[in-house]
């Protein structure tokens, strides 16, 4: 097992980010994470499919990528604060056929990824297909006959409906893994967004003749969000590289994926808390207009609370965890 990576991505991997961040930049999309109750921006996200950006999750298709292609446009996604089901459409892609997987791919399909005994859908008003997680398996469930709207913190329209369960889909382990990387890149590359504009707003804005960064009770806890937040990173782009190893490796060789697993839950319970706590601190920094919906940050707040709480939950993560440090029951 190596101890000793090099988490810096390649060339091509840069290319990428640099292609999709142009993208993003150019259709103002974070102009939509402002917007509340606004339709699922469809015709975007068919553009985003179109680039390319689903098709390093294909299985089998190693030409186009890997989990570490993944992980980088997760992670410039979360900066742009992309909508959409992303970690969910990764998932997917592992789980369902070919058919489905490359409707997926190419943006004419969306998902839906709840919780196993859970009536709330993500997304679920837009869907055309619907995924169940369950603790340790995935199922392909029918077709609602009606959705119900809801509306979420994040701004974003969901749904509300009670599923039937079609049949349970293979290879979940995968899907899981990859779907843990991708949040965990969205929610820490958020967080740095968070992060950035706060410790900007720190250096300037000014309180008993000091800038508010020089004040150790603001400047200590944006470092430790940093550090958290890098970790957090770390960890993802680790998993990425374990289930690169086992994508392309002999199919029996399940060290690397267990160790992708591992990481790769380690690294969804990172983000969750590292992007979390980093919401709280830069709000404490940005005080009464950080929390006003048109202020300069919430809408990066709100997108990281939705998303940190979005399905599947974690509930499996750390019972993986624990089993893997022996604690398990």
């Amino acid at each position: 097992m190596e101890t000793n990576l090099d988490l810096a991505y390649n060339e091509d991997q840069d290319a990428i980010r640099a292609a999709v961040g142009r993208f993003c930049t150019q259709h103002a999309v974070e102009d939509l994470a402002r917007q509340s109750g606004e339709p699922f921006p469809r015709q975007l996200w068919r553009a985003l499919a179109e680039l390319g950006a689903f098709f390093p999750a294909a299985p089998g298709s190693p030409e186009a990528g890997g989990a570490l292609e993944v992980c980088a446009i997760s992670e410039t996604l979360g900066q742009h604060l992309f909508p959409g089901p992303i970690a969910a459409t990764y998932l997917a892609i592992q789980v369902l056929d070919a058919e489905e997987g490359v409707a997926l791919t190419e943006g004419r399909a969306l998902v839906s990824l709840c919780n196993a005994g859970s009536t709330l859908l993500p997304w679920g008003t837009e869907a055309d297909l619907f995924l169940v997680a369950g603790t340790a398996d995935i199922a392909r469930a029918f077709a609602p006959d009606a959705v119900a709207p809801v509306a979420t913190l994040g701004g974003e329209t969901w749904g509300r409906a009670t599923l039937k369960i079609d049949k349970t889909l293979a290879h979940a382990r995968q899907g899981f893994v990859i779907g843990n990387i991708s949040t965990a890149a969205y929610l820490a590359s958020a967080a740095w967004r968070l992060l950035r504009a706060a410790s900007d707003y720190a250096a300037t804005r000014r309180q008993f003749g000091k800038a508010l960064g020089e004040f150790q009770a603001v400047a200590h806890p944006l470092a430790e969000c940093a550090i958290g937040v890098t970790a957090a990173q770390s960890l993802a782009r680790s998993a990425a590289c374990s289930f690169d190893r086992a994508r392309t490796g002999d199919a029996s060789n399940k060290e690397d994926l267990q160790q992708a697993d591992c990481l790769a839950a380690g690294a969804l319970l990172s983000a969750q808390r590292a992007s979390l706590n980093t919401a709280y601190v830069c709000h404490q920094v940005f005080a009464g207009i950080g929390i006003t919906l048109e202020g300069p940050v919430f809408h990066i707040s709100r997108r990281i609370r939705q998303l940190a709480s979005a399905p599947p939950t974690s509930t499996r993560e750390q019972e993986l965890l624990l089993a893997a440090a022996g604690l398990g029951a």
